[in-house]
């Protein structure tokens, strides 16, 4: 080891000693001063997908079950005596579970990862796996996600899955008015074929200049880049981090709109305007694209990733592509845009992703996974 790793590995072990005395030094003197909480919901402070989802489940069991949930960033502030303790995201958990008293009441959402992806993932799986033991259960949204989990050695006892939620009251199949005004506010022509991409594809929370390769955005544009040879395309574009994408689709010529959202509820408008929204992914826990483009009745084509397989019925509901080939997502997107009953397609999609509507889903982890949880604390 190198004089320059040690020193590393010293400051890191500080570091951490530091956490861990101010973590316990807080609860010290907040522990008198605590609610009677029965779950708390650990989000991300970001405000994107990880944190919209928290605060839906949060709000939805406590309707449902009069239980004392809250969600909250600030983990260093909880309590965690008698209480069960979600995860909303396996890397939160991998940075703060060494520090946490091993009650085995916590509850981690993986949402995705292979050891292929790269060094820094195949560490981070380690370290999950490792971690297992003080982990009552382990949530994930697709079947997928599920085997991988049951190969890598966590007992099924321990897994349940739970889709991404949908709030089908706000993201629903608009009329024909309103997708009009809502194109023309955007600026779209009439003839227009709008493409949606509503993520963060780019490394970090800036630009996004480099890409973030399991995201797929370079798939993305080059399958873009095959339909507009045939049809007037458009993409719309939100989310942080695009830079990349941008970049690549004004090389190309490609008229693109970006719009930075401010919160969750924006979202929905944007996919009233769209044709057809394309999930491009190599590796994925959702997206929750997929449910939210089936509940806003927006033709869906998505590569074999994350939930698609466990909601999209190829050519019933939408488009599955078992490749990453931009040849065959685009063949694929072309054939959907010139399906003439894609109105049979929409609401096909609508009827089968109602059972992920955020009502059913918090009730899911009410009996899957908390209602038991509390007992056992």
């Amino acid at each position: 080891m190198t004089l320059h790793s040690k020193k590393k590995k010293f400051i890191q072990y500080i570091k951490n000693n530091l956490k861990l005395f101010l973590y316990r030094l807080n609860l010290l003197f907040n522990f008198k001063k605590e609610k009677k909480t029965e779950i708390i919901y650990i989000i991300e402070k970001e405000n994107w997908s990880i944190k919209w989802d928290g605060e839906y489940i949060s709000n939805k069991i406590n309707q449902q079950e009069k239980s004392k949930i809250i969600s909250t960033n600030e983990i260093p502030s909880i309590n965690p005596r008698n209480k069960l303790i979600h995860f909303g995201s396996q890397y939160m958990w991998i940075d703060w579970y060494k520090l946490l008293p091993r009650n085995k009441n916590y509850v981690v959402s993986f949402f995705h990862g292979k050891y292929s992806d790269s060094p820094t993932v195949k560490q981070h799986i380690d370290s999950f796996l490792k971690s297992q033991d003080s982990i009552y259960k382990v949530t994930t949204a697709s079947s997928l996600i599920h085997q991988r989990l049951l190969n890598w050695g966590i007992p099924k006892s321990k897994l349940e899955i739970i889709p991404i939620g949908v709030d089908t009251n706000l993201f629903n199949i608009p009329k024909y008015e309103k997708k009009f005004r809502i194109r023309k506010q955007l600026g779209f022509q009439k003839d227009d074929i709008i493409i949606g991409s509503f993520q963060k594809d780019g490394e970090g929370w800036s630009e996004g200049n480099l890409p973030k390769k399991i995201k797929g955005p370079d798939l993305f544009v080059k399958s873009v880049e095959i339909i507009a040879r045939e049809l007037p395309v458009v993409v719309l574009l939100t989310g942080p981090a695009r830079g990349y994408v941008k970049s690549e689709l004004s090389k190309r010529n490609i008229k693109f709109i970006h719009i930075f959202v401010n919160s969750y509820k924006e979202i929905a408008s944007f996919y009233n305007a769209l044709d057809l929204y394309i999930v491009s992914s190599r590796e994925e826990g959702g997206p929750k694209a997929i449910v939210e483009s089936m509940a806003s009745g927006v033709p869906i084509v998505s590569t074999n990733v994350g939930m698609a397989k466990d909601f999209i019925v190829d050519g019933n509901n939408g488009g599955l592509v078992q490749s990453f080939d931009p040849e065959e997502i685009a063949k694929k997107s072309l054939e959907i845009l010139s399906k003439q009953d894609k109105e049979v397609m929409v609401n096909a999609a609508r009827k089968d992703v109602m059972r992920a509507d955020w009502n059913n889903i918090a009730r899911m982890y009410w009996n899957k996974v908390y209602k038991r949880g509390i007992k056992n604390i």
